[in-house]
This record gives C-alpha cells, structure tokens and sequence, in this order.
C-alpha cells in the first residue's frame, strides 16, 4: 500500500511540474502554458525599492493568438529568504498589448467572453514586508500608466490597491 502512495504521489508531482496546467474556473478549463523569455530580466519598483527578477511570459488557453497574454516578472529576495515580490500584467492577447489604446481594467483577472479590446490587468502580490494575503491590483482610483514599446511593457507610477484599501505604487519595465 505505501509503495502504491508513494508512485502515485511521484507521477502526480512529475505531471503538475511541467510547463502546460490545466486550470478550472467557474466551470471553465483552460490551458495555461508559461514560457522563459529566454532568460530576460526585468526591473519593477515598489514605493521607491527597486528590484530586479526573471522576466516570463504566459497564455491562458492552447490558441496564442486569442487566449490573454500575461507578462510576468518575480523577484526573489534570496536563497535564504522566502520573501518574493510578483508583478503580472495581463492583456487580452499578445497582439492586443501593443495596441496604442490601452486601458487598465478595475480588478486582477480580465473577462473571460468578449474582452473590450486595449484592455489589461496589473497584480501585484508578494510574501514579507507589506504585503499580506490580497494582491494590489487597478483600481477605479488608480493613477499612473502601462504601455508597450518595442516588446517591453513599462509601467509608470501606477498606484494598486488591495480590497481593503492598502495602496502601493508600482513602476516597471518588463522586456518579452
């Protein structure tokens, strides 16, 4: 019986450590595939702390031209350290998010049907100082901007909230 377990838990692990998930939400299943941006690096900063980390990217469904587009950068502080800061900005599609008429969208996740064109989401969520269990994502008092140039999204001073109101400014440039 525990060798069964014990196979059993190492398939498992073997299978969910690969690139493609499968994720449902609301009933729905879709194909998440993250991919490395050949080892580029991003900087973001948060209230004023810079920081840098390893910039990826990731589409939400197994048709790249239609499924949301996510570029993504995480810092981890250290070896030592369990502290990491994640900075993800989504649009509705790779192609979309060179569009020059982008608007941030209020909350962390776009529509899933029929998505308004230019639109995007900013998360920002982490473990340490400052941060607690909810993201800091737009808001209809977020200030600031995000655009994208030359396959680079830049992020300037762009105020995110939590839920309950906490607030921190981001800025970032983050290459895909």
């Amino acid at each position: 019986m525990k060798k069964t377990i014990i196979v059993i838990a190492a398939i498992t692990l073997l299978v969910s450590c690969g690139d493609k998930k499968k994720t449902t939400t609301d009933g729905a299943t879709t194909e998440t595939t993250n991919e490395s941006s050949d080892d580029k690096t991003g900087e973001f900063s948060i209230d004023g702390k810079s920081v840098t980390g390893k910039a990826t990217t990731q589409y939400f469904g197994s048709d790249k031209e239609k499924s949301n587009f996510s570029v993504l950068c995480q810092h981890d502080e250290s070896a030592n350290s369990a502290n990491f800061e994640l900075l993800q900005v989504t649009f509705v599609n790779e192609k979309d998010a060179t569009s020059s008429t982008l608007k941030l969208y209020e909350g962390g996740q776009l529509p899933m049907t029929e998505p308004e064109a230019g639109a995007y989401t900013v998360s920002l969520s982490g473990v340490g100082e400052g941060f607690k269990d909810q993201p800091f994502t737009g808001s209809s008092k977020s200030t600031g901007s995000v655009s994208v140039s030359n396959r680079t999204v830049i992020v300037k001073d762009l105020i995110l909230f939590t839920s309950s109101g906490d607030k921190k400014t981001v800025s970032a440039t983050i290459p895909f």
